[in-house]
């Protein structure tokens, strides 16, 4: 007689458990990959900015690019009344503060000096979200209900963008101050955002007091990413380890402190430099 073989019931209870923990395993694994495989993704993007920049100013006899995302946002698009964007991550917002706070262990500058610094290096203006543009009926002063309602299709790395492009942003670049035969003279409602975290986060050499670092965003309006320009990339990456409300581009800084701007740091839309986004990568630290 032929006896027909098959598991029991308990077999099969058996195998069910080993392949639901290898699943769990592999699903765990696989999670930590597209972490670090993001972080990588970031650290390559923090690299191509800083190479960019400084390429494209060689190429632009010494001037930086100009039009940044100010970080600030007003009543109607200009310096006045003007304060940091809503929807930028807190943990961002942990390392600015703005140009007229004392910060221990920084150089204070004040906001002609920076604007002439700036100027001298070529950056001269920037864009301003104006909280008085309505899209479809939900208006631009309560930015994070407006990015996440399905009714328009503004979206957080175009808030800075003029209204035609689904942004928020000022039809015009806003002057940092006026200019008269080369000698700035500083926008008085202008209140920029600066670096106020540990200075060598940025590469600071220790000793003295760190200069002061101002704080632009790396949006689609700068002229970094003007096709007509001469070294100019392709497209402004985004940062994707924020929350979905809030502004996701990369940050960059620059050091007004001691004559022209120089670029000093590009750090991520949650205030991380490269060498922390490098820690994630290599599972050294959380960031």
């Amino acid at each position: 007689r032929n006896k027909q073989g098959g598991f029991t019931l308990l077999e099969l209870l058996v195998v069910v458990a080993i392949m639901a923990a290898i699943a769990s395993t592999a699903t765990f694994f696989l999670h930590d990959t597209d972490r670090r495989q993001a972080a990588g993704a970031h650290v390559m993007m923090m690299d191509q900015l800083t190479r960019g920049i400084l390429q494209y100013q060689k190429l632009n006899q010494g001037k930086l690019p100009d039009n940044w995302d100010s970080l600030l946002a007003s009543g109607d698009g200009s310096f006045t009344g003007a304060g940091p964007l809503s929807i930028l991550s807190s943990d961002l917002m942990d390392n600015l503060k703005p140009i007229t706070a004392t910060i221990a262990g920084f150089t204070p500058v004040t906001t002609n000096v920076a604007a002439q610094s700036l100027y001298d290096s070529g950056v001269t203006q920037v864009r301003v979200v104006d909280e008085s543009i309505n899209h479809d009926g939900e208006a631009c002063d309560d930015i994070r209900v407006l990015v996440e309602s399905k009714a328009n299709d503004v979206t957080p790395q175009n808030i800075f963008r003029p209204k035609a492009a689904k942004g928020c942003g000022n039809e015009d670049h806003v002057p940092l101050g006026v200019a008269t035969a080369g000698v700035v003279v500083a926008d008085t409602n202008w209140v920029p955002l600066i670096w106020s975290g540990s200075p060598l986060r940025v590469g600071v050499p220790i000793g003295g007091a760190a200069p002061t670092l101002i704080a632009f965003g790396v949006g689609a309006d700068a002229t970094l990413f003007a096709p007509a320009r001469i070294g100019s990339l392709s497209a402004p990456p985004i940062y994707r380890h924020v929350e979905n409300f809030e502004y996701n581009r990369f940050i960059v800084l620059f050091n007004v402190s001691n004559g022209p701007a120089t670029l000093q740091a590009i750090i991520d839309g949650a205030g991380d430099t490269k060498d922390e986004e490098l820690g994630e990568l290599d599972n050294v630290r959380p960031t």
